[in-house]
């Protein structure tokens, strides 16, 4: 019993990994939306125990760490090849390792600083962390879902913040906050005494008021915000169809089957009136706007249109685009994950390619160099698309609105590219199904909440298995339905609620401010090194 209490209490750090992996949304129930307080201290027994030990050291137990956490968190994105014998694992020796190399280099960079300006440490870390954090957002690997920020989708006072800063400023002030405790709990480790006395005359316990008087303030000013809040006139009604088709079923076998489930929940909406009605990505994998623009016809396509001209509503669908590329004297056409507009006379009026594909599991560009990768991922059900290189915007009913297509919903920088070329509104479609889990589902959705936050226009999140819902532009949910549910809703968008944000204007700047620090302290050393 002894060499196990021996055990736990030096090896006090997996708390982290446990921590972060209670952070963030696993199931749809109230009581556990209040984890994500762990947020605000799940570093600190890692941040307390790398304190003074050697850099080697702090790679290592920061990856161990890392590993396991990112293994609780994140382990069912490894339902993707579950389909195929080994794929689980073949996913999670890949992913999980390189998600933990991101985490280990913010640790490492952070304790690189921090050992040569111990005093600025409260800022160190935040700042690398972000600048991290943004690295995750750019190039074929972008992959910016495991911000700490996300966490914090419930509650709905603190995260007005992030129409000021984006989600890297509520990752600054989390990661911070963390740090000031790690600091006061070491400082009581060796100074000892009733902690109130160390608030007010350590520096540790001061840093740590004014970081906490800061979080006060930005909870009272949020929730101001939120109860200032004020509805528009311009009620814009719209019908999410939602019928949890199973994204592993052969499409093309059942696909007047699946069409059918559409047009039996759609008729059901279209007693509501609805402005527009959406069905998810991957609603219709056809290539409906190809054979419309060559003059095609499909008996399918013929279905479809049929019945928009029936029920006289324009209908967003996903679908298969196409893209015509020059390759030597030849042109090939690729296929591409895409978005359509079907006016109410049962024609295509607009379509629009997705830009950020998921790296692997919908696009690999090495192919050449790695076929047993993309054999692998074929067999697991991966897509082979091309990526899309143009924002569309949509109008409807004097209306402009963009969509985001599955996981473009996280990326933010294309969102706030979005409201400053006009739109009212974000329509997110996207197919879960695939992730077979809660926790997919949520994280996924978590993200959408700061979309419109950040941008002040509401989001409209239209998924297969959910989670489909209309959130406003201060980030509460104003219609829904349960996840993994068949059927409908319907609810409006108010297009005249949204609201100019700080954000908006200047984007990143956290992230400006978080590289010049960082970069002056390093040329600063530098300089201090020569003189």
């Amino acid at each position: 019993m002894n060499r196990v209490k021996k055990f736990i209490l030096s090896k006090y750090y997996f708390l982290t990994s446990i921590l972060l992996f209670l952070s963030f949304p696993s199931y749809d129930f109230f009581a556990l939306k209040f984890f994500s307080f762990f947020a605000w201290f799940f570093l600190v027994p890692l941040y307390v125990y790398l304190r003074g030990k050697s850099l080697k050291e702090v790679i290592y137990i920061s990856f161990l760490t890392g590993i396991i956490g990112n293994l609780f968190t994140y382990g069912w994105i490894g339902n993707f090849g579950a389909k195929v014998p080994g794929g689980f694992i073949v996913i999670l020796i890949f992913l999980i390792p390189s998600l933990t190399a991101f985490f280990t280099i913010k640790i490492l960079l952070a304790e690189f600083l921090s050992q040569k300006y111990p005093k600025l440490d409260f800022l160190i870390y935040p700042s690398i962390w972000i600048i991290v954090d943004y690295i995750q957002s750019i190039g074929f690997l972008a992959f910016p879902w495991t911000y700490i920020g996300y966490s914090q989708y419930p509650f709905i006072s603190f995260i007005q913040m992030s129409s000021v800063t984006g989600i890297l400023g509520v990752n600054f002030l989390i990661i911070m906050f963390n740090i000031a405790i790690g600091n006061f709990i070491k400082r009581l480790d060796w100074e000892g005494g009733f902690f109130i006395k160390y608030l007010y005359s350590t520096r540790e316990g001061k840093i740590f008021l004014y970081i906490s008087a800061t979080l006060i303030f930005i909870m009272i000013a949020g929730f101001v915000r939120v109860k200032s809040f004020e509805e528009g006139e311009g009620k814009f009604k719209i019908s999410v169809i939602q019928t949890c088709i199973s994204p592993w079923d052969n499409w093309h076998l059942r696909r007047y089957e699946y069409l059918g489930e559409l047009i039996k929940y759609t008729k059901m909406a279209v007693a509501d009136d609805p402005d527009l009605i959406i069905w998810s990505e991957s609603a219709t994998l056809e290539t409906i706007s190809f054979r419309w623009q060559n003059g095609e016809k499909d008996l399918f396509d013929q279905h479809l249109f049929n019945f928009v001209r029936e029920i006289n509503k324009p209908v967003l669908t996903g679908e298969i685009g196409v893209s015509a590329k020059r390759d030597g004297y030849r042109i090939r056409l690729y296929p591409q994950n895409s978005a359509l507009l079907i006016k109410e006379d049962g024609v295509p009026e607009k379509t629009y390619a997705k830009i950020n594909l998921v790296p692997f599991g919908e696009w690999f560009p090495y192919q050449k160099w790695f076929s047993f990768v993309k054999k692998l991922v074929d067999k697991m059900g991966g897509s082979d698309f091309v990526p899309g290189s143009i924002p569309e915007l949509f109008t409807l009913k004097e209306h402009k609105f963009a969509v985001l297509i599955c996981y473009e919903g996280i990326f933010y920088r294309l969102c706030r590219d979005y409201k400053n070329k006009g739109a009212d509104f974000l329509i997110n479609i996207t197919n879960d199904g695939w992730t077979d889990t809660c926790n997919g589902h949520y994280q996924h959705f978590a993200a959408s909440v700061f979309r419109a936050v950040e941008n002040g226009i509401p989001v409209v999140r239209a998924g297969n298995t959910g989670v489909s819902a209309v959130i406003t532009p201060i980030g509460t949910v104003a219609s829904t339905m349960p996840y993994l549910t068949k059927g409908y809703f319907s609810g409006f968008v108010d297009v005249l609620a949204k609201k100019d944000t700080f954000y908006q204007y200047l984007g990143d700047w956290v992230l400006y401010i978080s590289c010049i620090f960082c970069g002056f302290l390093l040329v600063f050393g530098k300089l201090k090194k020569l003189f």
